[in-house]
């Protein structure tokens, strides 16, 4: 992931450095936007692509990843690799493939990911944004497919 939200941020300097409670999300999702998110943007502000057009349903719906607390270890793994002169690279890549429901309309723009906190639409806090390296139009009878360690995560 590219970026931090301003939430996730706040919380972890906040729980850091100030001894505030920041406690683990219940739950992780992962969106697929029309454009690249905001730091400062939310579950209901992200510009996340269309559940329905026109009163017709498009098949679109965030990838929710369970309870974090229960089966977090089953969706991710942790890498410590690429190390040099100036220390290691750690990772959490996704362990299997992410798969979204085929597109029953047109999805349009894709170019950006989103992971929140919740799998409801319109709902939650953004934790992590990024550009997607390869975007393009999703159309209908289209499945977008995330295989296994492509989402990578880490601190730079």
């Amino acid at each position: 992931m590219a970026a931090l939200s301003d939430y996730l941020e706040s919380g972890l300097l906040q729980h850091l450095f100030r001894g505030q409670d920041f406690p683990k999300p219940s739950a992780i999702a992962i969106a697929l936007t029309s454009g690249v998110p905001l730091d400062k943007h939310t579950g209901a502000t992200i510009p996340e692509l269309p559940t329905g057009i026109n009163g017709s349903g498009t098949g679109y719906s965030r990838i929710l990843l369970d309870r974090t607390d229960v089966s977090g270890d089953s969706y991710w793994t942790f890498s410590s690799g690429n190390c040099d002169i100036s220390g290691c690279q750690h990772l959490v890549k996704n362990s299997g493939n992410r798969v979204f429901d085929t597109a029953l309309l047109d999805w349009g723009w894709t170019s950006g990911l989103a992971i929140l906190d919740s799998g409801v639409y319109g709902e939650g806090n953004l934790l992590m944004h990024a550009q997607l390296d390869n975007p393009r139009i999703i159309y209908e009878g289209d499945s977008v497919v995330f295989n296994s360690e492509t989402l990578q995560i880490s601190f730079k």
